[in-house]
């Protein structure tokens, strides 16, 4: 019964503590901006996000007293009237003919769409007028309080002189997902606006379109490089900043790590990354809540991605690659109707990947794909300030795959593991999250205190 963590008392609590691994000779010097002076990484999260500091207790939601039941409320309560965000959509054009989408967090447009807090409700009748005007033909309806923005609305975001912040999502989800929007409303308003936000949306995701029969994956950092260079571009001297969360903290961690020293990242974090994929996937299949709870709709909400873009996607029954796959080079030749009816029934991210993803890039199984594309392979690399934060009561992150070792080889990184939190929630007593709280503070004094 051991292995049931609902009824494992060790599970089972509201009162969590946060401890600190870093690299035993002390973690990257950092500047100060009033004096100059130096201070490394660890030092300088404990003094300024004191929350933050090694050995911190915190308290989480009475009600919901193990990572499975924080999961569970996370994904299944109605947070539809909480953190009322607008969101200005722009089509990313990417190098290759894909597309993907971003989602900016538009302050101004709560004043001018009359929007009250405590209800969440606004001038709809405004709203759907300007999202009728600007909606591209034959794209899918946006989620609530997002459309897209007009030619000066654009011309006016691209022009923000503010540091950016850019998050990104889960697995197939997107900026409408009610930990996302926790965050973005967060950033967005901290020290009186001083970040421009945005939501880098997968393609596919958060209903957009696949233009070009490529997916996203572990190894596509592709769209995240086009995207960082770009901003950057606008503006060198502005200080970009970047949170993953689960699968978008993969991503992250994938690109620090390609990039190393040429990053255009400031710093970042990452939150309950799978950072490895294999671990995770077997827990997925073994552990019996996990498999039970949240294999299936996880699969599923992948599933319904491809259905969904099998217009451009679909390719004729018996198909065979017109060219050797590889991870630069995929090729969804696997997107058959036979297979998407077959994929309705799967219940374990290996048997998704197994037959969609890995042949895509010319892996064997999903297994090999697996190993391959874990974030925990890239860690060494990274050379940009990083903040990793994991729950050991993760129903869905293997415990055994946070990435103790390889953080105390790298100065650049500092892991915060909790004994709490479940998967991305830490709902606290007001049903927020409370470590989007402090990510927003650290991005905020991480900004103001250093050079």
């Amino acid at each position: 019964m051991s292995n049931l963590p609902i009824i494992n008392p060790f599970h089972w609590g509201s009162r969590g503590t946060l401890k600190h691994t870093s690299a035993p000779s002390g973690t990257t010097k950092l500047t100060l901006n009033h004096d100059k002076t130096k201070i490394d990484f660890q030092h300088f999260v404990s003094q300024y996000v004191p929350a933050l500091k090694d050995g911190s207790k915190f308290k989480l939601n009475n009600f919901l007293f193990t990572g499975i039941l924080q999961t569970m409320y996370l994904s299944g309560a109605d947070y539809t009237k909480w953190f009322p965000v607008f969101y200005g959509r722009e089509i990313l054009e990417l190098s290759d003919g894909g597309v993907c989408t971003v989602d900016n967090v538009m302050v101004s447009w709560e004043e001018k769409y009359q929007l009250r807090q405590n209800s969440g409700s606004f001038n709809k009748l405004e709203f759907e007028k300007d999202e009728k005007d600007t909606h591209p033909q034959n794209w899918p309806r946006l989620q609530a309080r997002t459309r897209y923005l007009t030619a000066k609305e654009l011309a006016e975001v691209h022009g923000d002189q503010r540091p950016l912040v850019v998050v990104l999502h889960g697995l197939a989800g997107g900026s409408h997902e009610t930990i996302i929007r926790s965050l973005t409303s967060k950033l967005s308003k901290i020290d009186g606006g001083k970040f421009q936000v945005a939501v880098l949306n997968c393609r596919g995701c958060a209903r957009s379109k696949i233009t070009n029969k490529k997916l996203f994956s572990a190894f596509q950092t592709g769209d995240l490089k086009e995207y960082l260079a770009r901003e950057k571009s606008r503006n060198p001297n502005r200080k970009i900043y970047a949170v993953g969360f689960s699968f978008g903290a993969s991503l992250l961690a994938n690109y620090l790590g390609e990039t190393g020293s040429e990053s255009n990242l400031t710093a970042a974090v990452t939150l309950c990354c799978p950072w490895d994929f294999l671990l995770c996937a077997e827990k997925m299949k073994k552990d019996y809540w996990s498999k039970n709870l949240f294999s299936k709709a996880i699969t599923q909400f992948l599933v319904r991605l491809v259905k969904v873009n099998m217009g451009e996607l679909e390719s004729p029954e018996g198909s065979k690659p017109e060219f050797q796959p590889d991870i630069e080079n995929p090729c969804l030749y696997m997107c058959t109707k036979s297979n998407l009816e077959r994929a309705k029934s799967f219940t374990q991210m290996l048997e998704f990947d197994g037959t969609f993803t890995a042949p895509s890039m010319g892996f064997s199984s999903a297994e090999e794909y697996y190993r391959a594309g874990s974030a925990i392979n890239n860690l060494h690399k990274v050379q940009v300030p990083t903040l990793i934060i994991n729950s050991t009561d993760d129903p869905i992150i293997d415990a055994s795959s946070i990435p103790y070792s390889q953080v105390k080889m790298n100065p650049n990184l500092l892991l915060l593991a909790t004994d709490l939190g479940g998967h991305l929630a830490y709902l606290d007593e007001t049903w927020d999250s409370w470590m989007n709280t402090h990510i927003a503070s650290f991005f905020s004094t991480f900004d103001e205190f250093l050079v």
